[in-house]
């Protein structure tokens, strides 16, 4: 989905581009592209929020409840997606290894076996028990009551985001997995995606899966960088990247607007009821019934007493 700007009249926001995907199977999408940049000479952070908010028109008609972006974790960017109505639910850390050195030396038997389908209820399990609420309810997770409600939608641990080939493995506990790992094959780099209980003392987990990981892009003889993020709440895995000699390469910022989409329920309204009204409604000036007579004599009567105390009234007013 793409959109451009245009306004020849402006003299600070003129013309931009916007590129928004739609993630396959889920009311998703992503921000691939957004220029210029705003440090460009002809860049503004006015371009981004018009683009923004104009693209959110139409994934509101497409049906989309969520729109994220991975941002470069600098000041003037988040705050220019923050004003376009955009909220930030992580930040991480992507380290480098530069190539795995030639005597890598491989596992001779390692327990992480290849991921299969029957494992998504344990692999969203996993993923709900090691990552915070607030970052499972902006990465749109389920609440599962059953596995086959599970089976319906894959949770943001097996959504394909990339579109590019992924190996995928798992490491089995005694409750469920204990990890789980993913290999995403770039045309110039190799992505490492780990899930485990980062907070755990013991790392065994950690370093089962990621030597696993290694070992299979040194068989597939990929000379390319490898990376791997790492959130902010999984601090735990930092020092064990050293370890094998990956550094600190750039830092960035997760965030999602959440779009709101209108739903059409009937809805019972209590209507107050309305009192009858008398057909008549006596006046606040009646003649007085004269007592015992009911001719008009005694009506004339009635008069003739009233009409000195009217006077003596107008007298005094």
């Amino acid at each position: 989905m793409t959109y451009v700007l245009r306004q020849e009249e402006n003299g600070l926001a003129r013309a931009g581009l916007l590129q928004l995907e739609v993630r396959p199977e889920r009311p998703e999408a992503d921000v691939v592209l957004l220029t210029p940049a705003l440090d460009a000479p002809q860049g503004h952070p006015a371009i981004w929020q018009k683009l923004l908010s104009q693209s959110v028109q139409e994934l509101v008609d497409r049906q989309i409840n969520r729109l994220y972006s991975d941002l470069p974790d600098q000041p003037l960017v988040v705050n220019t997606f923050k004003q376009a109505g955009f909220q930030l639910y992580t930040r991480e850390t992507i380290w480098r290894l530069a190539a795995l050195p030639q005597n890598w030396s491989l596992f001779s038997s390692s327990p992480v076996r290849v991921q299969r389908s029957e494992d998504n209820w344990n692999l969203t399990r996993l993923y709900s028990r090691i990552t915070p609420i607030s970052v499972q309810q902006a990465e749109g997770i389920v609440a599962f009551d059953t596995k086959e409600s599970a089976d319906t939608l894959n949770s943001p641990i097996l959504v394909d985001d990339l579109g590019l080939p992924r190996s995928q493995f798992v490491l089995d506990g005694r409750d469920g997995l204990d990890g789980f790992v993913q290999l995403i094959w770039g045309r110039l780099g190799t992505w490492i995606r780990l899930w485990a209980d980062t907070n755990n003392p013991n790392t065994e987990a950690i370093h089962l899966l990621l030597r696993h990981a290694l070992s299979e892009i040194f068989q597939d003889r990929n000379t390319h960088p490898i990376y791997i993020s790492v959130r902010e709440y999984q601090s735990g895995i930092e020092s064990i990247l050293s370890d094998y000699a990956f550094a600190p390469f750039t830092d960035r910022a997760r965030m999602v607007r959440h779009i709101w989409q209108w739903a059409y329920r009937p809805v019972a309204v209590r209507v107050p009821s309305l009192e009858s009204v008398r057909d008549v409604v006596p006046g606040s000036l009646v003649i007085p019934k004269a007592v015992g007579d009911e001719t008009e004599g005694g009506i004339a009567a009635a008069v003739g007493e009233i009409q000195p105390a009217l006077g003596s009234v107008m007298t005094k007013d």
